[in-house]
């Protein structure tokens, strides 16, 4: 894989999320940009998007807030960690000196359970609304991202119609789906690490999404996310202001049978101790009663590769696997 492919999607995105139609139907610039993700989709599971209709100014002001989590004295920003077993709230990663290696602020699309009562969106899985943590002492925090996640999710339901047509099914086939979704966000920061550190280390352990598809912006001053070719070869994601990164979770790779892969990535420390990285991740998730089975298009004569399971199943199983044990595992205690 030399290069990750880059679509445009201005030509598909008037309309595009609310047709019928499929991807042999598809009209007008619809029919190309779904060739694009298919051919991406098939070949490497992982592209770049612009043309996305998402401002900058939205993205700037989403990256402005964690300049503020930064700037929070020490007691401040620690009271922000998330509780144990959630992905609500602060997460870093500190060395034995008390340096921060890594930093995450994640909250999804419901503030809480009664948020989620009153969209309709708890499916039977009260447990799963677990309360976001925002940071209250800094007022007007919220705004932006709420502007920022109303934007991201609008692009992602667009983008999961146009992944339908290349399916060769109706452009509304995922709509119901992700209705209620419980999209999570994550907000990203890679400090200068310390003089002692081993550069171009691993920061983030390879792994591939649980969800549906991802949204994630990037910027810094190297380039450190790195996904994994169909042979193994590891190529480094081009940083770039007006594009989104997409790649396609372990949910949609079951809906496809598995023909499209959720396709593994990585981030590592640059090269020297000044550089510095920061993503925002929106994690596109079906409603929590969702169930995810491969769709007709996907399944040839040797039948289904998997079994129904619902998106809160999978998620359990996905945070129990990989999560609360590899990429955000906590420090044991004694």
């Amino acid at each position: 894989m030399s290069q990750i492919p880059v679509v445009n999607l201005s030509p598909a995105l008037t309309g595009a999320s609310t047709g019928a139609g499929t991807g042999a139907d598809a009209g007008g610039g619809a029919a190309s940009v779904v060739a694009e993700l298919r051919r991406a989709l098939a070949d490497v599971g992982f592209l770049q998007v612009v043309g996305h209709g998402v401002p900058a100014v939205l993205v700037d002001a989403a990256y402005a807030t964690m300049d503020q989590v930064a700037a929070l004295p020490d007691d401040e920003r620690r009271a922000l960690v998330r509780p144990r077993a959630s992905q609500r709230g602060l997460f870093e990663r500190i060395d034995d000196q008390g340096r921060v290696l890594s930093r995450a602020l994640q909250f999804i699309t419901y503030d809480d359970l009664a948020a989620a009562e009153a969209d309709g969106a708890v499916g039977g899985h009260p447990d799963y609304f677990v309360p976001n943590v925002w940071p209250e002492q800094l007022p007007g925090f919220r705004a932006p991202w709420l502007r920022y996640a109303e934007a991201t999710r609008r692009l992602a339901r667009t983008l999961m119609s146009l992944f339908a047509m290349a399916l060769e099914l109706p452009a509304d086939y995922f709509a119901a789906p992700f209705a209620k979704d419980v999209t999570l966000f994550s907000a990203n920061f890679y400090p200068p690490q310390p003089v002692d550190a081993d550069h171009e280390d691993v920061l983030l352990r390879a792994h591939a999404d649980s969800g549906g598809l991802t949204v994630l912006h990037q910027r810094g001053d190297y380039e450190g996310l790195q996904l994994r070719g169909l042979s193994g070869e590891w190529t480094t994601v081009p940083v770039r202001a007006d594009a989104f990164v997409i790649n396609i979770g372990h949910l949609l790779s079951r809906w496809t049978n598995g023909r499209y892969p959720a396709t593994v990535h990585r981030v590592v420390a640059g090269p020297t101790p000044a550089n510095q990285r920061q993503s925002i991740a929106t994690f596109f998730l079906p409603n929590v009663d969702t169930v995810v089975t491969p769709v007709p298009t996907m399944v040839g004569p040797e039948g289904p590769r998997f079994e129904p399971i619902t998106a809160y199943d999978w998620q359990l199983q996905f945070m129990e696997k990989y999560v609360l044990t590899n990429t955000y595992a906590e420090p044991a205690t004694a």
